[in-house]
């Protein structure tokens, strides 16, 4: 450990005994995967290993962690925040508490977190950090900042909280399409750089987008400008984002998952499953996007499953695209 690191950020302190997990089962796959991910010993203690396979060398490994209701449901109408599910789980408190270490354990391996502009505003002045010490430590240890990057998604820039904490005091970077890039330049007081527009990958060249970054990076926001219109391209992002040193990311907004899934660029999912109903109305991933069809959707082999206790279980999927079911 580093002990003479001081971090910045809030700590909760786990009590490790309460929150292991159960590793139910393994995909034998993992045996063969290369790339050990920063963990701890109680980190091993509680979840077991983690590793993680192959990495592109075109665009950054994506992934995403969600708690779930048992039908799907990522927020509750009456009190959206997204850790208001695990939390309204009266038979397991500590799975809660399970849940949102398990986030804490995947943005230990990202290099970028993906975050929604609504998911922002959903949660006002929030944190977006590591809040394990010892993870943290470990992230520095290994050479990586004490936090991911904050990946600020939004198509048009109308709905970022330009004034929210993150915002404000992380090191974030605007992912935008055109439409968005001029919205953000014109009321984004903190000085900002930008790359783009580009709607594809021969657009630009990659010398001259990493020297920019590295020139630019200490003292201005970037901001990432693809697509056309008001439309943004995921493939575009993730090649910038891997020429700039950011070779894992995460997906915090169920709408960007939903995104890159109907792109294909979505490598894994962990969805922690608690055992409560919401039905009805309420936001489910992807809610008000065009869905997959019967013939052409994503599938998914499990890759673990833990439990804590009856009623709270912890699924990490590796997504299969190009799959065609005979109906």
């Amino acid at each position: 450990m580093v002990s003479e690191y001081k971090s910045k950020y809030p700590k909760i302190e786990y009590d490790y005994d309460q929150i292991k997990l159960n590793r139910i089962f393994e995909n034998e796959k993992l045996s063969d995967w290369p790339n050990q991910g920063i963990q701890t010993k109680d980190s091993i203690k509680v979840y077991g290993e983690l590793k993680f396979p192959k990495l592109s060398e075109k665009r950054a490994y994506t992934m995403a962690t969600f708690v779930t209701s048992i039908d799907g449901k990522v927020a509750y109408l009456d009190d959206p925040a997204g850790p208001i599910v695990a939390k309204s789980n009266g038979l397991d408190r500590i799975g809660a508490e399970a849940d949102f270490w398990i986030l804490n354990l995947m943005r230990a391996n990202c290099d970028a977190i993906f975050a929604g502009a609504v998911t922002i505003q959903k949660e006002p002045d929030g944190i977006v950090c590591i809040f394990d010490k010892g993870l943290e430590n470990a992230r520095v240890k290994n050479g990586l900042k004490p936090a991911p990057w904050v990946v600020v998604c939004s198509l048009d820039g109308t709905d970022i909280p330009f004034d929210d904490k993150v915002i404000r005091e992380q090191d974030v970077i605007f992912n935008t399409s055109p439409t968005g890039l001029k919205y953000i330049e014109e009321n984004m007081e903190r000085a900002c750089f930008s790359v783009g527009p580009f709607n594809s990958i021969s657009d630009y060249n990659d010398e001259e987008i990493i020297e920019k970054f590295k020139n630019n990076k200490d003292n201005k926001i970037p901001i990432i400008a693809t697509g056309e219109g008001a439309q943004t391209n995921s493939e575009v992002l993730l090649n910038i984002l891997k020429l700039w040193g950011i070779d894992i990311a995460m997906v915090e907004s169920p709408s960007y998952f939903h995104s890159l899934l109907q792109d294909e660029l979505l490598d894994e999912v962990t969805l922690n499953y608690s055992c409560v109903y919401i039905g009805g109305n309420a936001v489910g991933l992807g809610k008000g996007m065009e869905p997959f069809t019967s013939q052409d959707h994503p599938h998914t082999e499990m890759l673990t499953i833990h439990s804590h206790s009856p009623s709270f279980f912890y699924f990490r999927h590796q997504f299969q695209y190009g799959v065609k079911p005979e109906l």
